[in-house]
């Protein structure tokens, strides 16, 4: 037989809930109260929503409810005046998942329609049902952190299309160029821009001595090996004999894609500059968030991976940690029937990929997670993206305990359970 302890749940007698489908332009209300239901509309506008909400207290104090608490699904951006403006007047509030609103939608109206007046209803039966969200209030430097995150996330993005759309230009430009696509984005690469702006035509057009005396003063480190092969490939692409006046226009486009590309390489500095100064302010705040760590997360890392999570303390264990990154599993089992296990996907999509992105160089051979991830790959005879997942899921668990403990990243104890490191100390 197995037992389980049911949590003890919040008392809300003398709550009333408001249950809120929140629009761009419009808000619409359902509460019920005694014996009455209410149903209101307004606009999505901060005073508009200041004067309903003192409204509304006025009748749940007719009723004999001390409190309201205003419910609506996640819309983006748009139910921030209606939560913030709640909460300022001592309100409390919360979450549905909008995926449990339409599904139960067809359960609350049985039929599979959609209007504005149905939705609220339905929010307020979750809600009776306790199937709410809790809605968190991360504090400035953690909002601060998740919204730099994201700005870096999109400078990133936008950095490797800019990337993709020069080495196109490139190839129009200066066709037999032989190099890697790193090479253009090195020292020398720099200075080939810098000076002959990648134009095979000025750079034959020099002769390979001045060149040569022109690209070491540049780059003084650049082999003369290479100044060859550039110059080879020069020669060879001016046999296409492109005409002036369209080598001049490809030439101040790639100026321009170029110069747009250092605005957002320097973004990026900048961006990851004021993360890690937010990041230090919070480590002096809260001495168990893990300091940054040779070999295991950079400081840049810890501050996004930070910002997506929010304060750690407002999770009660590692499962929740797991659910609210979308990395929880699901299962498929009925009967005999077995089904495919795999991670659900519904947290947050920019927390996984700063996951990705801090997992990746550690699954290196030689490296944190290398002999880790090749047993799950070779001897498990796992995916690599599988393997990947399992990976994460280890160290974002890993992550958390090592942030419940506030000690130093010790190796031993990483990869053994609290009973074998005690019994190899």
């Amino acid at each position: 037989m197995k037992i389980t302890h049911i949590a003890e749940k919040i008392n809300l007698n003398q709550v009333m809930d408001i249950s809120v489908d929140v629009h761009k332009d419009n808000l619409n209300f359902f509460f019920a109260a005694d014996s009455r239901e209410y149903t209101d509309i307004c606009s999505n506008r901060t005073d508009v929503i200041q004067r309903r909400i003192i409204k509304y207290q006025n009748i749940a104090k007719e009723h004999g409810m001390n409190n309201l608490r205003i419910i609506c699904e996640p819309t983006g951006q748009y139910q921030n005046s209606l939560l913030s403006t709640a909460r300022r007047n001592g309100c409390l509030t919360c979450y549905v998942n909008a995926e449990s609103v339409k599904k139960f939608r067809v359960v609350e109206t049985n039929d599979t329609g959609k209007t504005d007046i149905k939705d609220p209803r339905v929010i307020s039966t979750l809600a009776k049902l306790n199937k709410v969200i809790k809605h968190r209030m991360i504090g400035e430097d953690y909002l601060m952190l998740r919204k730099l995150g994201k700005i870096y996330d999109e400078t990133d993005v936008e950095i490797v299309r800019l990337k993709g759309r020069l080495s196109k230009l490139l190839v129009e430009l200066f066709c037999d160029y032989s190099f890697k696509k790193d090479f253009l984005y090195s020292a020398s690469g720099l200075a080939l821009i810098e000076k002959y702006g990648c134009n095979p035509y000025r750079i034959v057009k020099s002769g390979f001595n001045k060149f040569s005396k022109t690209m070491k003063r540049a780059a003084p480190r650049i082999q003369t090996k290479t100044l060859k092969r550039l110059f080879e490939d020069a020669q060879s692409s001016v046999l296409n004999e492109l005409p002036p006046g369209y080598i001049e226009v490809l030439q101040q486009r790639f100026y321009q894609l170029f110069q747009d590309y250092l605005r957002h390489d320097k973004r990026k500095e900048d961006i990851v500059r004021k993360m890690i100064e937010i990041l230090e302010k919070l480590r002096e705040k809260d001495p168990n968030i893990p300091p940054p760590t040779l070999g295991v997360i950079s400081a840049k890392n810890l501050a996004r991976l930070l910002g997506e999570t929010g304060p750690l303390y407002d999770f009660s264990n590692w499962r929740k940690l797991m659910r609210y990154f979308g990395l929880n599993i699901r299962m498929r089992q009925s009967g005999k029937y077995q089904g495919q296990y795999k991670i659900t996907k519904k947290g947050r999509p920019l927390g996984r990929k700063v996951l990705d992105n801090i997992i990746l160089p550690l699954v290196k051979k030689g490296c944190l997670y290398g002999d880790y991830y090749r047993e799950k790959k070779e001897k498990e005879k796992r995916p690599g993206n599988k393997a990947m997942t399992i990976v994460i899921r280890n160290f974002l668990k890993k992550f958390y305990g090592w942030y419940k403990s506030g000690e130093a990243f010790n190796y031993k104890r990483f990869f053994n359970s609290e009973s074998r490191y005690l019994k190899a100390a």
